[in-house]
């Protein structure tokens, strides 16, 4: 039997105040884009990530059983009739619920006694949204799981976070949940690829934006300080810091990959790439759309010119010129195994003597797309399909015109 993966379906509920709670703590919660949920405020991760699409968050049905009590041996998948099936048993008493794919009858059994020996109770209600089986994955609308398990959902728009309480529990109502740990910086994005909606909710650690701006600041007042000046600083310098500096001020000029490679950076996009990766995955992408996927989240993030490249993670949170988002999707691809270059259009090709960076991707020929005029560069062999960041609309491999007759330097990511 081939392994099916299941995923369940929370309808977004319009709350424009969310209610907190007189006694006890949330029975667990789930943030869109993040690949972690909590269960009594302890963290646990998962393989997968929350995500919307079409006003539904999608989440793992594994990590919502668990944090249901709900666990492996009691979370049942039929092939044959499509049927799902979860068992919630406490005591005495059992709750068994049962869904088919394409079918939006929910038949809930309820048990009472010792060995479940009073008669069974069973009841089927018409749902709003039908089970569904898409590229090897079953889909179940959470909310009338949880509601026949005895939990409450709750949505908040504002963090992106699912809430899942036990059923029961006095609301005050105009009371709020606490704000997010000052210890991190929450962004959230929405972009449209393929015709679908996506929002993302990402907490970026403030320890890291801090380090940003202060490696940003060093590399901006460098030059201006004197040889007596910079000797000092070097002296009382972190290694990294020195190290990155040095990098960045050896580069030939439009290489941009000591900005990539900066190792806390690098670090932080792995978790974030993974994350995209699994939203893409999710809806049946092969190894050229999910990059696409990703191009088309760093075009969405704000373009704004900088002197001075960004750092990825500054990025995410501000946006950027083309270097800046050219670094960021470097390092989110570099991190998932792609072949990358980076492209360096000198300024003198331009005659406003700006210049210009983008990143091109290495693919075999059976992995593109039939059909599409797609710009490549070959590089050692192989051919590298251009990726322009700085605006929405540009598919992977479609490349300005203006940019088409230009001679660009190529710059390898092969560490």
């Amino acid at each position: 039997m081939r392994r099916i993966t299941i995923i369940l379906i929370i309808a977004l509920l319009t709350v424009f105040t969310l209610p907190a709670y007189a006694a006890g703590e949330f029975k667990a919660s789930f943030t869109v884009g993040q690949n972690f949920y909590t269960v009594n405020n302890q963290k646990i991760v998962m393989d997968a990530v929350p995500f919307v699409r079409e006003n539904r968050t999608y989440i793992p049905v594994r990590y919502l059983a668990n944090a249901l009590g709900i666990d492996a041996n009691h979370i049942s998948w039929n092939e044959v009739s499509g049927t799902v099936t979860l068992k919630d048993a406490t005591g005495t008493s059992s709750v068994e619920i049962s869904m088919r794919v394409n079918h939006r009858d929910l038949t809930t059994v309820t048990q009472n006694g010792a060995n479940n020996s009073l008669r069974a109770v069973a009841r089927t209600e018409t749902m709003e949204v039908a089970p569904l089986l898409i590229n090897g994955r079953v889909y179940l609308p959470a909310r009338y799981v949880a509601e026949a398990l005895g939990y409450t959902v709750t949505w908040d728009p504002d963090t992106q976070t699912v809430y899942i309480m036990p059923g029961g529990v006095s609301i005050t109502p105009g009371e709020t949940f606490p704000a997010p740990p000052d210890q991190y910086l929450n962004k959230g994005y929405i972009w449209v690829y393929d015709g679908l909606q996506y929002s993302w909710q990402v907490a970026q650690p403030r320890s890291l934006s801090n380090y940003n701006q202060s490696l940003e600041k060093t590399i901006a007042g460098w030059n201006d300080l004197s040889v007596y000046e910079q000797v000092l600083a070097r002296e009382n310098m972190p290694a990294e810091i020195a190290q990155f500096l040095d990098a960045v001020l050896n580069a030939p000029p439009g290489d941009l990959r000591p900005w990539i490679k900066e190792k806390l950076n690098l670090e932080y996009t792995a978790s974030l790439a993974r994350e995209l990766e699994g939203m893409a995955g999710s809806e049946g992408y092969d190894r050229f759309h999910r990059a696409e996927f990703i191009l088309s989240f760093v075009q969405s993030l704000p373009y704004i010119y900088t002197p001075l490249p960004r750092l990825a993670g500054e990025t995410l949170i501000k946006g950027g010129d083309c270097k800046s988002k050219s670094i960021l999707l470097a390092s989110l691809l570099h991190n998932l195994g792609y072949q990358t270059i980076l492209l360096e259009f000198p300024p003198e090709e331009f005659a406003d003597n700006i210049g210009h960076e983008a990143v091109a991707i290495a693919f075999n020929r059976d992995e593109l797309p039939p059909g599409r005029n797609l710009f490549a560069f070959d590089y050692n062999g192989r051919s590298y399909y251009y990726a322009e960041t700085t605006a929405t609309g540009w598919g992977l491999g479609e490349m300005p015109e203006l940019l088409q007759n230009k001679k660009a330097a190529i710059f390898p990511l092969d560490f």
